[in-house]
């Protein structure tokens, strides 16, 4: 998890990598605002799969196949704990009593702890969108050049640092991890075990002991790379990058997908509106049912 090789992209010849990186931005925007946008938990499940089919078509590595699944395995669980917990919303069902009314102090003052299944459907759906959005972001990190990514925010006209600023952060991920392992190891070789007890006081301890390490190193990195690029005369000045012609299939399909996001937003303020009661088409009775059961 803490080689750098892991988080770099790595050159290939699978179709993903292959792909421009306009389509890859493209690609990226669609699939968050997807997540964002559909509420409906066979969609978001189908485009969480969706995403994986994408990872298994990258050929991706075991080693990335395990963060990628470490990742996502701690993010849905957690949220989806957590909603159950605190859910506060009506009707609600309990599925189990964590914590009973009658305990002392905890009971007295929470009222109780319990576990509710519509905090649990409500978490599941959280937990794909963050899901979607995270397995999505490593593909494209895994599988691009940043440097193809920074002509092409530059080709669109976004401000230089702007788009200097996202590639960059690719960049240092890949550093973050390595100076983690640095820090790690230094402190292993000086006999840190920050698992060999479960008091709150040492987890803490640990925390600061490890974090205030990488921190440092991470932000003397920044400095010297901003020192670095002012020498250079920081900057582009406003001229557009010319790129490569966009492969018609590829730019076709782009903007296929961006029409049917537009196709979403608008069923989806249609759906609005009969919900709140402003406009009601009973010969779209079908059309309401298709956006309940999908959207």
């Amino acid at each position: 998890m803490y080689d750098r090789t892991l988080w770099e992209a790595t050159p290939s010849d699978t179709f993903i990598f292959k792909l421009d990186a306009r389509t890859k931005i493209v690609l990226l925007a669609v699939s968050a605002f997807s997540a964002i946008g559909l509420d409906s938990p066979r969609s978001l499940f189908l485009l969480f799969c969706l995403t994986l089919i994408l990872h298994a078509m990258a050929r991706s590595s075991l080693p990335r196949w395990r963060i990628l699944l470490i990742f996502l395995l701690f993010g849905m669980w957690g949220s989806m704990v957590s909603q159950a917990l605190f859910y506060n919303q009506e009707p609600r069902t309990v599925l189990a009593c964590m914590v009973s009314p009658a305990a002392p102090v905890v009971g007295a003052w929470t009222g109780g702890i319990f576990l509710y299944r519509e905090g649990l459907e409500y978490g599941a759906v959280q937990a794909l969108r963050s899901g979607i959005m995270l397995a999505t972001g490593l593909l494209i990190c895994w599988n691009s050049d940043p440097r193809q990514l920074l002509r092409c925010f530059m080709h669109w006209k976004m401000p230089y640092e702007f788009a200097f600023m996202l590639t960059i952060g690719l960049r240092f991920l890949p550093l973050m991890f390595h100076e983690m392992a640095v820090v790690l190891t230094a402190q292993r070789l000086r006999g840190f075990e920050p698992l060999k007890t479960l008091a709150p006081q040492r987890l803490v301890r640990t925390a600061f002991q490890t974090l205030f390490p990488i921190l440092a190193r991470t932000l003397r990195r920044a400095v010297t790379l901003a020192f670095s690029v002012e020498s250079r005369s920081f900057g582009h000045g406003g001229r557009r990058v010319d790129m490569t012609p966009w492969p018609l299939l590829q730019k076709s399909l782009c903007l296929l997908a961006m029409l049917g996001l537009a196709c979403m937003a608008a069923l989806k303020t249609m759906y609005a509106l009969q919900y709140n009661g402003i406009a009601y088409f009973p010969a779209l009775r079908n059309v309401y049912d298709f956006i309940v059961m999908w959207m």
